[in-house]
């Protein structure tokens, strides 16, 4: 009979940490990060009251707090539409893609989408915050590398950093980004 405990409650446990595993809980930054976006109405939450931060990010989720935080959203910027194949005008988020692409934030794909319940990399994140601040033009080099130089450079991203650029971000690495984005000192 112990030794049926002692298998189940072995057996219990490394279902538990292998269920486990993969699963990333917010970090106090992102928190702060989030919490900090949210009052600002800047990053709003789901119908349950959670940001879900440890959740991933979209495309057009990043549009839309991108376009939120530049003051944006609910308003029509001046500029040449692009009509995205993917993207019907009646998507929630259409007018906040239309501006991210009006004002050179944000592009889509050659193949005419913008993809936007795509996950996004860093590498692009930190494009897009480059390009919020106007500080994208004339970069030398190839990209990704010259974005992320200049990110560190501007303080959009640690100076240390060592992230994968291609490495999937979560709403609450988003959070942090467009928090240190915010602070950047033009």
């Amino acid at each position: 009979m112990k030794r049926k405990i002692k298998v189940l409650l072995l057996t219990t446990i490394l279902a538990i940490q292998f269920c486990s595993v993969g699963l990333q809980a917010a970090t106090d930054e992102e928190l702060y990060a989030g919490n900090q976006l949210s009052l600002l109405g800047i990053l709003k939450g789901y119908p349950d009251g959670s940001l879900k931060l440890d959740n991933n990010i979209t495309r057009v989720e990043v549009a839309t707090l991108t376009i939120r935080a530049l003051g944006y959203e609910n308003t029509v910027v001046v500029g040449e539409e692009k009509s995205f194949r993917d993207v019907p005008e009646s998507f929630w988020g259409f007018s906040n893609i239309q501006n991210a692409y009006k004002l050179k934030i944000m592009q889509g794909y050659p193949s005419g989408e913008f993809k936007h319940n795509n996950n996004i990399t860093y590498a692009e994140v930190v494009t897009i915050m480059v390009n919020t601040l106007g500080k994208g033009k004339d970069l030398q080099g190839v990209w990704p590398d010259n974005y992320l130089n200049k990110g560190k450079e501007i303080g959009v991203i640690p100076t240390n950093s060592k992230v994968s650029p291609n490495k999937i971000v979560s709403r609450g690495e988003m959070a942090v980004i467009v928090w240190d984005t915010l602070m950047v000192k033009k």
